[in-house]
């Protein structure tokens, strides 16, 4: 049971990656994107404009890694717990 529960962290761990790079891989968390589009001004010129829009994009170094990081930590936890099942280790203080 803690394998399939540490099998699950990581796919969430490698989830939450694949979500970070699918949504703009940016190193820190952005409420504002800039969206540049060309308009025709006035006069009838071609121009360009500039504008910050709300979008949520997760940063890397304040979301995501920490994210990442902590469901590893639970995986690395539960196989540790479980190593008795996994690889037949002995307790501490048993003999082998």
């Amino acid at each position: 049971m803690k394998v399939l529960a540490a099998l699950l962290a990581i796919a969430a761990a490698l989830d939450l990656l694949v979500w970070w790079a699918a949504a703009g891989a940016s190193w820190f968390i952005q409420d504002k994107v800039l969206k540049v589009s060309v308009v025709k001004d006035s006069f009838g010129d071609w121009t360009t404009k500039e504008e910050f829009v709300p979008k949520f994009v997760p940063g890397l170094l304040d979301f995501a890694a920490p994210g990442a990081g902590g469901l590893f930590f639970v995986a690395l936890v539960l196989v540790w717990l479980s190593r008795k099942e996994i690889f037949g280790a002995a307790e501490f203080g048993q003999p082998h």
